[in-house]
């Protein structure tokens, strides 16, 4: 296991306070849920965007909404492409599968998780990890701090890939989302990172080195409260940027029926059931589902022709 060794300062005790008080405004924050799509939109697109640039990937926004849009259709992809959506694909597992969840997270949740992303590889010791999640089976430690721990035995136990670097900000995101901090879907951590890329690599190294993670934890908070500051900022002045918007975020009669038909927490829905009630083709059956699924608005289960549909 990874040295734990750290102390809540005054500045950490003072963002995590905030934190908490700025979770609190935005599970309050009243929005439409037209306006909701949108924001909790925008930010999967930032997520994505944010954690390419944070491994020198050369990317624009426009791009992402474009491979996340095309998404599911059959043609061959580049590299590019592939991170894009794979990246994409990891964050809706752990929005499935982690948000608000009672099971504790084992050396099989965090390979899985690792494979989705890159391609089978994880570049870290089996046993160095499966001992460093023993520390968070019995730890209560607050939310945010355990998302900048496993941040930190990360960096701490492999070496510093861009693939493992966003691998990094997953684990955060899982074990936030794992104590139900998913924000809405509205945060975006690797902003920070990127924006202050010598501190944030300056800073977890020495932690690396020191065996002490105080200031990484510290910066870590200033991401998190950085983040849902600006995320009540856009929401306030309706604000969202015009390169991520598309016809994407719009919703066809279909699709909108597709949602009323999942009202039922116990209703699920299939391609073949869609098919035969719009008297539609398995194509166009898949597009509609597809679309709903990189919303957020419904969430598929199971592998090839068994997968069904439930709403978020």
């Amino acid at each position: 296991m990874i040295n734990i060794s750290y102390t809540e300062s005054s500045q950490l005790e003072n963002s995590l306070r905030k934190i908490d008080a700025l979770r609190k405004d935005v599970l309050l924050t009243i929005l439409s849920p037209k306006n909701e799509v949108r924001f909790r939109w925008q930010a999967s697109v930032e997520r994505v965007f944010w954690s390419l640039a944070l491994s020198d990937t050369p990317i624009v926004r426009g791009e992402i909404v474009k491979i996340l849009k095309e998404a599911g259709q059959k043609k061959p992809l580049s590299s590019f492409q592939k991170d894009v959506l794979l990246y994409k694909k990891a964050l809706d597992h752990i929005s499935q599968e982690w948000l608000a969840s009672q099971n504790a997270v084992s050396l099989k949740n965090v390979i899985f998780l690792s494979q989705i992303i890159s391609y089978g590889k994880l570049n870290i010791k089996a046993d160095s990890l499966r001992s460093s999640l023993a520390y968070f089976e019995t730890s209560n430690e607050h939310p945010v701090i355990q998302a900048g721990l496993i941040h930190y035995q990360i960096f701490a136990l492999s070496p510093s890939t861009g693939r493992n670097t966003r691998f990094s900000s997953l684990l955060s995101y899982l074990f936030l989302y794992k104590e139900g901090y998913d924000f809405r879907g509205l945060l975006v951590l690797d902003e920070y990172f990127r924006r202050n890329f010598t501190d944030y690599q300056l800073t977890l190294e020495g932690a690396v080195s020191s065996k002490a993670q105080t200031l990484w934890l510290e910066f870590f908070a200033k991401a998190v409260q950085g983040s849902l500051e600006k995320a009540l900022g856009q929401i306030a002045e309706n604000r969202i940027r015009s390169e991520t918007l598309s016809s994407n975020l719009d919703l066809n009669e279909r699709q909108k029926e597709i949602l009323t038909l999942l009202e039922n927490p116990e209703a699920t829905i299939t391609n073949r059931y869609v098919q035969k009630l719009f008297k539609v083709s398995q194509i166009t059956a898949s597009r509609d589902l597809a679309k709903l699924a990189s919303l957020l608005l419904i969430f598929g289960h199971g592998k090839g022709r068994s997968v069904y549909y439930t709403r978020v």
